[in-house]
């Protein structure tokens, strides 16, 4: 009776929990065509977000939302390319300190300089004065006075020079010379620094004394002893570019969500602060101005280890900060060699000075019970800002980490949104499982958007995009990321939406634990990757809606090696579509992609020392064994993983295959490199410093993210080599050396790139702006979001979010009205 009871009762239950899903969403009754549905647009997430601060998070949830609050000194824009935002104008200037080279006088090197580079050299001074080297020839050390048996030799001048461009505004003007020695070279007609050659010093040296102290000379020591002396004295040259920027004024940050009256005052002068909201609450308030004391702290915070940002290695090139007591929105960020990704590290987000700076961070440790009393430590007087915290006294980044501060859950903001409180007073401000509503910000300093609210749905992960087609169905949500299934379906109801598709910065892959005894060696790396069927899984797990890729990069980028091929020997002979043997063993051959098959990954692990025993691969009587993670959910990536684990066991690997819920699986399982494979993917991320993926300083349990847990010293070599490339045709062919090194070592199964379809409601219109009227204020006007300007940008589509609005009814457009 109960079975019979339970196969009635179950399926109501289910029925009951689907349709739940669906119609607990607010609004899809009442906002789907009313007027207030005018005045928002609605979205969807696949999660909860939890961290507000972009330095340390890594959830794409947590992206999507702080990517609305969050801006920068520059920014990326459309195209791609490094903009002044709120900075401008930027300039990059080139400090060098270099000798004098032989034969030339300070007073001539400070001409020809003067004559090439013109009002671009703004600076030209003596560094140091000439004088002499001074060898022992006996012990090998500095000569002291007296020595008898001395190699002396010209120590020349030093000179140190700027170059600085003429600043434009809205341009990023740069006076980079990565070549200056060639630059010297080609003007002198001659080495400009040959005189100081090891080898050169090496012979002068020998010829300086007698024939039985030369006798008694080691040449590589007496080598090794002069190149130490001249690495004393620094570098040829020595170089430090200059990033500057002027600081716009008048651009406040946006404090708030508040509920208590006493926060309309500012606490400091008790004048009323300008507000927006209501003044019951929840209302915001205009906060302090940004500065470059918002930008120094956020660049120097970003080199401290114990602020712990996984982004750390692209800000350890930064020698220091530099703001002006004369010019509170002057800011310099000074390199201490050439680093050519700069500008694009430094697009990343500000953080407010007035809650982010040690003070603050201190007090609210103390509200948390982990202040200097609480520790037990003293706080050391006298300290600004900018000093460091002497051993042994009160640090709050050590008590109270990063991840734990309240801005986490209440962010300030620069962006052109806030977070509006969906509960009161308490955080977090959105509410966890059904929506984050964010509002216009009132004080944003750019073009404010014309609705006023913008509504994320939090759909559970398992049903999601289930729930969100229904509600984009019904009209409750603005855009829906179709499913690769549903994208022909989708493109054939034009009357209704609109479809844009393209190919983002994103590929898929499974990582392999490099690290791991039984993955170390990359041929047993490139036999599992030849056990999966990649064709397999773009046609039926993504319909086709992805293209292969075989190495480490997005190849909608130039980074990406399009002629990277695999070199491979054959170690048994092939099959033909009809079954036929295809004779090639022992042959090399150059190919694409890996081939599936099973047979010849079999045949690599035997060369790796696996035998077959009943159908498992064994070696040194361990079985081959992967610990397989995976987040729980469904989609793409759980069919690729299941695919994997059966091909896998098909292959003789004994795969023990678990998921679990994101944070756990990130924190507890990835970034403690406690798994041999898991499935994952990469997106966003423009330039070619890809040291925080790839690097062997960047594993995870170092703070980076080197999920693979690779390490190959050429790499690295490679990647800190680009850094000081600033020609753009050799960073591509460096890029390309460095996509080839990592592919051919296979850290990951390199999947595919997916292309992302974007599906909008008909009656989403992009409103772009055509001119000014004669007071200045611009005109705007309707234009199709599918327009040229909007289909043949390289970013995501929001980027133009803040330009987008909704109609009541999808408009009817012209052929014109996509072009112009």
């Amino acid at each position: 009776m109960w079975i019979k009871r339970s196969l009635v009762i179950l399926p109501i239950v289910l029925i009951g929990f689907l349709v739940q899903s669906v119609f607990w969403v607010p609004g899809v009754e009442t906002v789907a065509d009313n007027e207030s549905r005018l005045d928002r647009l609605i979205f969807y997430m696949g999660a909860n977000p939890e961290d507000m601060n972009p330095w340390t998070s890594t959830k794409t949830t947590d992206s999507t939302i702080s990517e609305y609050l969050t801006e920068g000194l520059l920014r990326i824009n459309q195209n791609y390319e490094t903009e002044p935002w709120i900075a401008d104008p930027v300039t990059v200037q080139h400090s060098m300190t270099f000798r004098v080279p032989a034969g030339q006088s300070v007073a001539q090197v400070e001409t020809l300089l003067r004559q090439k580079y013109g009002e671009k050299l703004r600076e030209f001074s003596v560094a140091s004065d000439a004088g002499e080297f001074a060898l022992d020839l006996k012990t090998l050390k500095p000569a002291a006075e007296g020595a008898e048996h001395v190699f002396r030799f010209a120590k020349p001048a030093k000179v140190k020079v700027l170059l600085a461009p003429t600043p434009k505004k809205g341009k990023i003007v740069s006076a980079i010379e990565p070549e200056f020695d060639k630059r010297l070279e080609e003007w002198l007609g001659t080495s400009p620094f040959a005189a100081w050659q090891a080898d050169k010093l090496l012979a002068d040296a020998r010829e300086s004394t007698t024939e039985e102290v030369r006798a008694g000379l080691d040449d590589a020591k007496l080598k090794a002893a002069i190149e130490e002396m001249l690495a004393a004295d620094g570098p040829d040259i020595a170089h430090s570019p200059i990033v500057d920027f002027q600081i716009q004024k008048g651009i406040h940050w946006t404090d708030g969500p508040f509920f208590d009256p006493a926060e309309l005052k500012d606490p400091k002068t008790g004048k009323e602060r300008e507000y927006f909201g209501d003044p019951a609450g929840p209302f915001w308030v205009k906060g302090p101005e940004v500065q470059a004391r918002d930008a120094k702290m956020t660049f120097d915070y970003l080199k401290d280890v114990n602020f712990n940002s996984p982004r750390r290695s692209s800000f350890t090139s930064i020698e220091e900060t530099r703001i002006f007591a004369d010019d509170p929105y002057h800011f310099q960020v000074v390199y201490s060699e050439l680093y050519s990704p700069a500008l694009g590290d430094l697009a990343g987000t500000l953080l407010p000075y007035h809650r982010w700076n040690r003070e603050a961070w201190t007090e609210e440790a103390i509200r948390k019970g982990r202040g200097p009393d609480d520790i037990g430590q003293k706080v050391a007087e006298g300290l600004s800002q900018w000093d460091p915290v002497p051993p042994g006294t009160y640090n709050p980044m050590l008590h109270l980490p990063t991840r734990d501060r309240g801005y986490s859950l209440r962010p300030s903001s620069l962006g052109f949104m806030v977070i509006e409180p969906m509960h009161g007073d308490a955080v977090p401000l959105w509410e966890n499982g059904k929506m984050c509503r964010l509002r216009r910000n009132e004080f944003y300093w750019q073009r404010k958007p014309e609705y006023q609210y913008i509504d994320y749905y939090v759909f559970d992960p398992n049903m999601g995009r289930e729930t969100a087609e229904v509600v984009f169905s019904a009209g409750g949500i603005d855009i829906y990321g179709a499913r690769d299934f549903q994208v022909q379906r989708y493109e054939k109801m034009n009357d209704r939406y609109t479809v844009i598709k393209r190919q983002p910065n994103q590929y898929e892959y499974l990582s392999f634990n490099n690290s791991r005894p039984q993955l170390k060696d990359p041929l047993v790396r490139k036999a599992l990757s030849m056990a999966i069927n990649v064709e397999e899984i773009l046609e039926y797990v993504v319909y086709k809606q992805g293209s292969r890729i075989n190495g480490p990069a997005y190849p909608v980028l130039p980074w990406y090696n399009q002629d990277h091929m695999i070199t491979h020997t054959w170690r048994t002979d092939g099959k033909d579509a009809d079954g036929n043997v295809v004779k090639r063993k022992g042959k090399t051959e150059q190919i694409k992609f890996l081939p599936y098959d099973i047979e010849e990954a079999r045949a690599l692990l035997q060369e790796a020392g696996y035998k077959d025993v009943n159908g498992k691969l064994v070696k040194d009587g361990e079985p081959l064994r992967l610990q397989f993670i995976n987040s729980s959910g469904g989609g793409p990536r759980k069919n690729t993983a299941l695919l994997a684990k059966e091909q896998w066991s098909k292959l003789g690997v004994d795969v023990k295959y678990d998921e679990y819920e994101w944070n756990v699986f990130i924190q507890q399982y990835v970034m403690a490199l406690n798994f041999d494979v898991c499935v994952l993917g990469w997106s966003g991320g423009i330039d070619f410093d890809s040291r925080q993926l790839w690097h062997s300083t960047a594993w995870p349990t170092a703070g980076g993210l080197n999920l693979a847990a690779y390490s190959n010293p050429k790499a690295d070599e490679l990647m800190d080599k680009i850094l000081k490339v600033y020609d753009y045709d050799e960073q591509v062919r460096l890029s390309h050396q460095i996509f080839s090194t990592i592919a051919n070592d296979f850290p990951y199964v390199f999947l595919y790139s997916p292309y992302s379809t974007t599906v909008l409601d008909g009656r989403i219109v992009w409103r772009k702006e055509v001119g000014k009227d004669a007071q200045g204020n611009p005109i705007f006007e309707d234009r199709p979001v599918n327009h040229k300007h909007i289909k043949g940008a390289r970013s995501s589509l929001a980027f133009f979010f803040p330009e987008l609005l909704r109609r009541e009814e999808v408009p009817t457009w012209t052929e014109q009205d996509f072009e112009r």
